[in-house]
């Protein structure tokens, strides 16, 4: 009897194993070409006891660039970079994304902002202006927080800066959940990241249209769908509002200068919370809003946010001559 079973199962079990070999050297293929086609394009330095990467270009007074979530390094440079001239731009991969390792306790704010103290500490020779975009905005307000003597000044793009209400999406979750979220973490990004991609990238740029047309070819899109990448926003994203919470209470405690460009229209980020937050929390700051910009302020309206760049660098006045934008009180 039991001979004769196996021998009926037999077929199904080389059936499945043929399935999931198919599968994992198609995963293994996908993340090869990933990591061909936006390699690191800068360079390595110890950071918290991993590997960080960084990009570096340019000579003068000396810019942080920052990225957002599920993001890396080239997303600031590619919408600015062009533009920055005369400076020295520094661009580090966040802990886990891009191109960087990630070190212990990563999903820290605290820890996330001693990596980049590290960084800043090796590649520039005084203080910095902070430039973040997104979650980047975040991690920067406690790099000014924690450690002011690298700051001189930040420009806050579409921040995330405290807490807020709604759970994390279910894709986050489930790659939390032990082992099975790990091999889920092997299976779904490089399958289903290339299809949901596009439609994140249109809701970043709602309400206006996607521009450039090839914006996740330029950014390296893809190398978030890379296991460990993704892993690592994941857990940014499920404990984010929490550590904004932590740290949002300190935000008084800024006196450097501080200027917010948020998108009107935002859908990722709710500017009620965020953008108006800080204006309440760092009476000081100066707080732009640019139309129709959705979450990509620094793509619609480079002018602005590089004018803004450069008298923080230069110690100069901003001459405000953007029209695509409006003053905030």
């Amino acid at each position: 009897m039991i001979p004769e079973m196996i021998a009926r199962l037999a077929p199904l079990g080389v059936l499945l194993l043929l399935v999931v070999v198919f599968g994992m050297t198609s995963i293994a293929l996908r993340l090869a070409l990933i990591n061909r086609s936006w390699p690191p394009i800068g360079r390595f330095v110890e950071a918290r006891g991993v590997k960080a990467h960084v990009v570096e270009r340019g000579d003068g007074p000396e810019i942080l660039l920052l990225h957002g979530a599920a993001s890396n390094a080239r997303e600031l440079f590619a919408a600015l970079g062009n533009k920055l001239t005369n400076l020295r731009l520094i661009a580090p991969d966040r802990p886990g994304l891009g191109h960087s390792m990630r070190p212990p306790n990563a999903a820290s704010l605290g820890e996330q902002a001693a990596f980049i103290a590290d960084i800043v500490r090796q590649c520039a020779n005084g203080p910095v202006v902070g430039v973040g975009h997104s979650w980047g905005a975040g991690v920067l307000l406690r790099l000014a927080l924690d450690h002011p003597n690298l700051v001189k000044a930040l420009v806050l793009i579409a921040p995330v800066s405290h807490p807020w209400e709604s759970a994390p999406s279910w894709h986050n979750r489930i790659i939390g959940w032990p082992i099975l979220g790990s091999l889920l973490t092997w299976i779904l990004p490089p399958f289903l990241g290339p299809k949901l991609a596009p439609k994140g990238i249109v809701n970043s740029f709602a309400p206006g249209p996607v521009h450039p047309a090839d914006y996740g070819e330029i950014i390296g899109t893809p190398l978030i769908f890379r296991p460990h990448a993704y892993q690592a926003n994941a857990e940014d994203l499920r404990v984010g509002s929490v550590q904004m919470g932590l740290q949002a209470p300190r935000y008084g405690e800024l006196k450097l200068p501080v200027t917010i460009i948020s998108g009107q229209g935002d859908i990722i980020v709710d500017n009620s919370i965020h953008a108006a937050g800080l204006k309440r929390d760092i009476p000081h700051a100066r707080s732009y809003r640019v139309a129709h910009a959705g979450h990509m302020p620094h793509w619609v309206d480079p002018d602005l946010v590089v004018g803004i760049i450069r008298a923080y660098a230069y110690d100069t006045a901003h001459e405000e001559t953007s029209t695509q934008f409006r003053a905030e009180a």
